[in-house]
């Protein structure tokens, strides 16, 4: 489905297990390289070592990013200690600040998806084009996507602060008034208006929003404030570029550092958790990364009320007539994020050679989800072709 395909793309492109687990290295391999770059951010283990590949590979990656970058680095570890800080003034507040901001924190992720579906190429775009596509991404990635961050890391630091404070008090708030306060309490100001340009994060979203901007001689020149305090900002088609990837990397640093410490703390944390609902496309990304974690990539994505489709081709070096069988598993957990009639899974090899059909019904799935079947009768009830011999593959119940 195309509403799928760029996150297929995305999985596909940016997903740094596949391309490990493509360039030779095993899982346990990167297990260990992804406990040994965390470690320090992480006082529980067992969660470190439970999460590292379904979870953290990302997260690895995006530290590293940052690490390239020490003054988003060090702001990445202002964040972390706040939390930190805020869990050792009160754990039950902190926690359960946690938990509040989560349905914010999730949609925001929804939000990123969304803003991937419109992100187009500006290499090659008229000045005044690339101007509008450069103020639509400053305006995404500061309203959509680290507001909500932004909010809770407030909330951290009045809770390590020991004032009181309910989510109430801050989600009333507007992005300028958040963003000052951040200023004022963090004791890391400068994140909230990065250099060079000193611009705070809400006066970015309000250029962004208001198209506070022109083109003068080949400059894009950006104004902010109120009359009679106008402030002006003249930058080159570089340097807007730049300030787009600097508004992105202060929410990589901020959204890194949440993100850390919930996983880091989520058995305590989900103690206070009600359940959340996630958008289809965000539920769509957590299985399309799930698959990755077991070195399968997403070739084709379709769906209907009848049927679920999903192609995924094997990109590790293992042998296919054993990796087609633990494809099978992923059955029941398609028809968890479709609820088809009917799912079928085809596996194809690594270079894409089509090797396995199988298929089900939503009558064992939904069997199985109401604990009238066993997840293991599945593997006796499944229907499975090979796609070589275009021969009836026997299942467990039947291979005798």
């Amino acid at each position: 489905m195309k509403k799928y395909e760029k996150v297929i793309s995305k999985v596909k492109e940016e997903n740094p297990l596949l391309k490990l687990i493509e360039s030779g290295m095993n899982l346990e391999e990167i297990k260990e390289s992804v406990i040994e770059s965390l470690e320090p951010y992480f006082d529980n283990k067992d969660i470190l070592e439970q999460f590292a590949i379904e979870t953290l590979v990302p997260e690895s990656v995006n530290l590293l990013k940052l690490q390239k970058e020490n003054w988003f680095f060090r702001k990445f570890e202002k964040c972390l200690d706040t939390y930190r800080s805020a869990k050792a003034k009160d754990t039950q507040s902190c926690f359960k600040s946690c938990v509040l901001w989560q349905p914010q924190i999730l949609q925001s992720l929804s939000k990123y998806w969304s803003v991937l579906y419109l992100e187009i190429d500006k290499n090659n775009l008229e000045i005044e084009e690339f101007l509008h596509e450069c103020l639509r991404n400053i305006g995404d990635i500061i309203e959509g996507l680290t507001k909500p961050y932004l909010k809770a890391l407030l909330h951290q630091i009045r809770i390590a602060n020991g004032i009181k404070t309910v989510l109430e008090d801050i989600d009333s708030l507007d992005l300028g008034i958040i963003v000052n306060k951040l200023k004022q309490e963090s004791g890391y100001a400068e994140l909230f208006m990065p250099p060079p340009w000193n611009i705070t994060l809400n006066q970015w979203r309000n250029i962004a929003y208001h198209h506070t901007a022109r083109i003068e001689n080949s400059k894009i020149i950006c104004w902010y404030g109120k009359t009679p305090n106008i402030k002006e900002s003249r930058l080159s088609r570089s340097e807007l570029l730049q300030a787009v990837q600097t508004i992105f990397d202060v929410y990589r640093a901020i959204r890194l550092a949440h993100t850390l410490f919930f996983i880091d703390n989520l058995k305590e944390i989900n103690r206070f958790s009600p359940t959340v609902e996630v958008r289809d496309d965000a539920a769509f990304l957590n299985f399309a990364t799930g698959l990755a974690s077991q070195g399968f990539e997403i070739v084709e994505f379709k769906k209907n009320a009848d049927e679920a489709k999903l192609v995924v081709k094997d990109v590790s070096n293992l042998n296919p007539d054993q990796r087609r069988f633990h494809a099978s598993q992923f059955l029941f957990h398609l028809w968890l994020l479709t609820e088809s009639k009917q799912v079928i899974i085809e596996y194809r090899e690594k270079d894409n050679t089509p090797n396995l059909f199988i298929n089900t019904t939503s009558t064992i799935c939904e069997k199985i989800y109401k604990q009238e079947l066993k997840p293991l009768d599945l593997a006796k009830m499944m229907e499975m072709v090979d796609l070589k011999t275009n021969k009836i593959v026997p299942t467990m119940g039947n291979n005798k």
